[in-house]
């Protein structure tokens, strides 16, 4: 099966500057039948880039319309910050990881959300159909979390990647001032993994140190 989205994840997390508004369940809908947002692959990307949010967790818990201009910057494709209910958020727009003119679409989708001063919780998750069982997606979604935290100069991917795998434990502190927590959810319709990083009771402004 061709592949529109085989590194399409990693290529969004290069492109600088998109940021487009109204993202969410509707957006993620059109990916899955076909009209999808995200950009074709047009070239392999690199993992080395500037640390955008200073090498600290307190650089992307931060207000809003700063984290944004970050998520932007490095082609996570954030929506506008809006109040959803208690909380505010700003969504992405999904992306396809699989043929998206293909039954059975794998989608990722990121969330940024907090309070309308500070953004305090991101979330990356990963939807697969029921019927569906790509590894290679799977892979490349643990990939687009651990270069967009690598682009940003923070800790949390290689982490994640283990607990991901049941070689660390699902959730914990990350240095620089965030917790981690991988979650599964399985439903009739799709198997979910969602991985969370939320501003951490302790967080400082220290650099990081650890691994990403």
């Amino acid at each position: 099966m061709i592949r529109r989205a085989l590194s399409g994840l990693a290529i969004a997390i290069t492109a600088a500057g998109c940021s487009p508004s109204g993202a969410g369940d509707d957006a993620r809908a059109n990916a899955v039948t076909g009209n999808a947002l995200a950009p074709a692959p047009t070239a392999s990307a690199t993992w080395d880039g500037p640390k955008l949010a200073g090498g600290s967790w307190a650089g992307v818990f931060t207000t809003p319309a700063t984290a944004i201009d970050l998520f932007g910057r490095i082609g996570l494709r954030p929506g506008a910050y809006r109040q959803a209910g208690a909380t505010w958020e700003s969504r992405a727009v999904p992306t396809p990881l699989t043929d998206p003119s293909a039954r059975d679409v794998v989608v990722a989708d990121f969330v940024a959300s907090g309070t309308r001063a500070r953004i305090d919780t991101l979330a990356f998750t990963l939807h697969e159909p029921a019927a569906s069982n790509d590894q290679q997606a799977r892979d490349q979604f643990e990939q687009w979390i651990a270069q967009a935290l690598a682009q940003l100069g923070v800790t949390g991917g290689d982490t994640v990647t283990k607990a991901i795998h049941g070689q660390k434990p699902l959730s914990g502190q990350l240095k620089g001032g965030a917790d981690y927590r991988v979650t599964r959810t399985t439903t009739p319709k799709e198997r979910l993994t969602a991985v969370t990083f939320t501003r951490s009771a302790s967080i400082s402004g220290q650099t990081n140190q650890g691994s990403m």
